[in-house]
């Protein structure tokens, strides 16, 4: 699945499900998804018209458009794409020793550290650079790839497909002392722990709460070896 996200609404791609002879219905999801999944049909064109209406309008919510195979679906995606400008960017999520992960508190939601990667840089060094000048953390290299989010954002006539690329970093110290990059907008920070990370999904972005949740499906819960 990949879900692209325009401000509160998003377009999902996804593989119809194995034995699934054709499309989902509401009778076929579950209560509480069921006002949140529609197959949208028409062409690319038709497609991204209605997803930068939806989000220009500020509609919250979700569309999921399927696909017969993963196959068809990246061949959709690539093409999709094309018709934005692109961006890259890296991001940190960073766990300190007791497990807490750092959020920082810009622009009126709970984010995380991230920035564009320079041509120069490959995206782990470019989320090792973001961190440091956002937070003032040096944690070293990153752990681990973890996960890509992908959101559409305008300036001027053109509009924007970022693509952020998040690596894990461990801090060794606990609750380390950070220093936020004011003029960047960040206004404060929090360490949170594991379970107190839902309750700021209220005010945190919609690629924020998917990379978080891959890190306490992923990571968090992963058996140790």
């Amino acid at each position: 699945m990949i879900r692209l996200y325009h401000y509160d609404f998003c377009l999902e791609l996804a593989v119809l499900p194995p034995g699934a002879r054709g499309l989902p219905t509401s009778r076929d999801l579950s209560p509480e998804k069921g006002i949140r999944y529609l197959y949208l049909p028409g062409t690319l064109e038709q497609v991204r018209a209605y997803h930068l209406s939806q989000g220009e309008n500020r509609k919250a919510g979700c569309c999921t458009l399927y696909f017969p195979s993963e196959e068809a679906l990246q061949r959709f995606f690539q093409q999709y794409r094309s018709t934005f400008e692109p961006v890259l960017a890296a991001g940190a999520v960073v766990m300190e020793q007791r497990g807490h992960l750092l959020f920082i508190w810009r622009r009126g939601k709970w984010d995380l550290p991230k920035g564009k990667v320079e041509p120069t840089e490959s995206p782990e060094v470019a989320a090792a650079r973001e961190l440091t000048e956002e937070t003032g953390l040096s944690c070293g290299a990153p752990e681990r790839f973890l996960t890509r989010t992908y959101h559409l954002y305008a300036e001027g006539e053109k509009t924007f497909l970022k693509e952020v690329r998040w690596y894990l970093f461990r801090c060794p110290a606990e609750t380390p002392p950070v220093q936020v990059q004011r003029e960047e907008g960040i206004q404060n920070f929090k360490w949170v722990s594991p379970a107190e990370v839902p309750f700021l999904y209220p005010q945190s972005y919609g690629t924020v709460r998917d990379v978080i949740e891959f890190v306490l499906q992923h990571v968090l819960s992963a058996p140790s070896r």
